[in-house]
């Protein structure tokens, strides 16, 4: 107890990182055609054997294409092991070093770390991520011996012995001089507090200045080093740049189309649109199987047929006509039966006597006038019937004129036409082209003129758009709403617009803005960034505001000048790189920050303060 109070200096040694800054290393690794960010963070960058040290990997998975929801890389789930490896004999100090695992973030870190012991050493990461080989990735660090503790201890304790020497020798001098205990008491007490005043004086002001001086002064940057200024900005060298893949591209106007949106309702061409009507009186029936709407039709098809049916007067004579036939049919039938049986009869007394010949011969004659009578009032009354049948009922197909299918039914099947005017029986429409007509807004439409192409959507869905064309744009404008209707002509295969539904229409309106290549915008979701090249090699994080995102250019409203210079091919592999966290992003150009930073060897970033 009374050695940690005399030498505070051993206990103050263990912990105290705040101050000292932090080593940053960002290393991109290509195995099997996919690419790895490996990120190592450790504080202070210098360690010191014995006293605690923090640190911490990121391990990320770059992606070839930026997804809108995950970003540009992906975390690795997979523990990493991290060893500790000397780096000159290769023997590994330490197997796995302790790092605390945030697998969702890609995240792994140790906090208040002891090294074993001091000199150059490797820590050695391997990890293997889903589906691909074991990745092997070293980084430098040195760790300095903990002589500062040592300095401390045995300074401290000279000075102790020294102290408790000098208390002891004017105790003997007390005591040869033959004095008593009570003597002795205030020598001792003087001593004491001699000590701890020295001690303390000493460890606090004195040693501390000594270390102080002793601490070897901060690394200048050196060539091929990335720095990271107090503002955020780096300082990358040609070199790095290209080992990076960085890209300087001009924030410029280009042309982007903002994008209308119009509603409007769906509409049956008149053109394709047919009102089938009855040409005549009578009934009407199906001409074969019943139809209903929503029935599909061909052109020519038999829809129905009229059934002209004839008045009293004709079929009385017709009916009168038929029964006169009729018995002139069975006058001639039973004369022609007479005659047969007479001819039978003297053909058979022919047979007997020859003397009746002439008798068979007229008998003949007779028989054979009557066939021919018969015959000639069968070949009457065939013919009639055969009249009788095509005037009685008279039947006319009504068919249909167009492909198309059957919107409206106007009639009740038997329904009797006694009007002379023609009857609407159906409305055939073919949906296969329709219109879509639209209240567009003034200040719209004036971009727009026949025969502009538009995306036409089904409303409240985000399916494949149809390419629709505009017809016709009205010249009269809604007084109340500034609105003017435009007809726009659609192809309509697999009937996806109903007829009467509702559409969404989308055109753009191209116009020039200042733009940067959506690769070059760091979104972090509540912020958005840019890196702007300033100095020669100096690179700022300005934010900005953005509009259109189109054709892989994004609009910066505001943040930006025509002619800025801006890093597109890697931009998020610097936005992943950590930022002093009193880093304020500039809102106008920047001028040089001093140099508050160390070096960084292989893509690497210290931070010292």
């Amino acid at each position: 107890m009374l050695l940690a109070s005399l030498c505070p200096s051993i206990l103050r040694a263990h912990g105290e990182i705040e101050g000292t800054g932090r080593q940053d290393f960002t290393r991109i690794i290509e195995s099997k055609g996919e690419k790895y960010r490996i990120y190592l963070m450790y504080s202070p960058p210098l360690p010191t054997a014995g006293e605690p040290a923090n640190g911490g990997i990121d391990l990320m998975r770059l992606l070839a294409t930026p997804d809108p929801l995950l970003g540009s890389e992906v975390a690795i789930t997979e523990a990493p092991d991290v060893a500790l490896v000397d780096q000159k004999s290769g023997r590994i100090v330490v197997e796995h070093l302790p790092f605390l695992s945030e697998p969702t973030a890609g995240t792994y870190e140790f906090n208040n770390y002891e090294f074993p012991k001091g000199g150059s050493f490797l820590m050695r990461i391997r990890f293997q991520p889903a589906g691909g080989d074991v990745i092997t990735a070293d980084f430098p660090i040195t760790v300095q011996p903990n002589a500062a503790a040592a300095f401390r201890f045995w300074v401290n304790l000279a000075v102790i012995i020294l102290i408790l020497g000098l208390t002891a020798m004017q105790l003997r001098k007390v005591r040869a001089r033959g004095g008593e205990f009570a003597q002795m008491v205030r020598p001792a007490a003087a001593g004491l507090i001699s000590l701890v005043v020295v001690v303390l004086a000493m460890d606090r002001f004195i040693l501390g200045a000594v270390l102080d001086l002793r601490k070897p002064p901060p690394a200048a940057p050196v060539e091929g080093s990335v720095t990271t200024n107090e503002d955020g900005s780096y300082i990358i060298p040609a070199a790095i740049q290209q080992e990076l893949g960085l890209s300087l591209v001009e924030a410029k106007e280009v042309s982007l189309g903002q994008i209308v949106t119009a509603f409007g309702t769906v509409e049956a061409r008149p053109d394709l649109t047919a009102i089938v009507q009855a040409p005549l009186w009578g009934r009407i029936e199906w001409a074969k199987n019943p139809l209903a709407v929503g029935d599909r039709v061909t052109k020519g098809q038999a829809l129905v047929q009229m059934v002209l049916e004839l008045n009293a007067l004709e079929r009385g004579l017709m009916e009168a006509k038929d029964v006169d036939i009729k018995g002139a049919k069975k006058r001639v039938e039973d004369r022609r039966n007479g005659a047969r049986l007479e001819y039978d009869r003297w053909k058979a007394l022919h047979a007997k006597n020859p003397a009746y010949e002439a008798d068979e011969k007229w008998a003949k004659e007779l028989f054979d006038q009557a066939t021919a009578d018969y015959n000639e009032v069968v070949k009457q009354d065939t013919a009639y019937q055969a009249i009788m049948k095509w005037r009685n009922p008279r039947l006319t197909p009504v068919a249909s004129p167009i492909n198309g299918v059957i919107t409206t039914i106007d009639f009740v099947p038997g329904e009797l036409n006694q009007t002379a005017n023609y009857r609407n029986l159906f409305t055939i429409v073919d949906p296969s082209q329709v219109w879509i007509r639209a209240q567009i807004f003034l200040a719209d439409v004036t971009k727009l003129k026949d025969g502009d192409s538009l995306r036409v959507f089904p409303v409240n869905s985000e399916n494949k758009p149809v390419a629709g064309k505009v017809r016709w744009i009205g010249d009269t404008i809604d007084p109340v709403n500034r609105t003017v209707p435009v007809l726009v002509d659609i192809s309509n295969e697999g009937q996806v617009f109903a007829l009467g539904s509702f559409a969404r229409l989308q055109f753009e309106q191209p116009r020039q803005v200042l733009a940067v290549p959506e690769e070059a915008v760091v979104d972090e979701g509540t912020s958005r960034w840019v890196y702007v090249a300033r100095e020669q090699g100096t690179f700022a994080p300005v934010q900005v505001e953005l509009g259109l995102k189109q054709g892989g250019w994004w609009q910066v409203t505001s943040g930006l000048m025509v002619g800025d210079q801006v890093i597109a091919k890697g931009a998020a592999l610097l936005g992943s790189m950590p930022r002093p966290e009193e880093t304020m992003l500039e809102t106008a150009p920047a001028t040089p920050a001093a140099a508050a930073s160390t070096q960084v060897s292989e893509a690497s970033t210290s931070h010292q303060q």
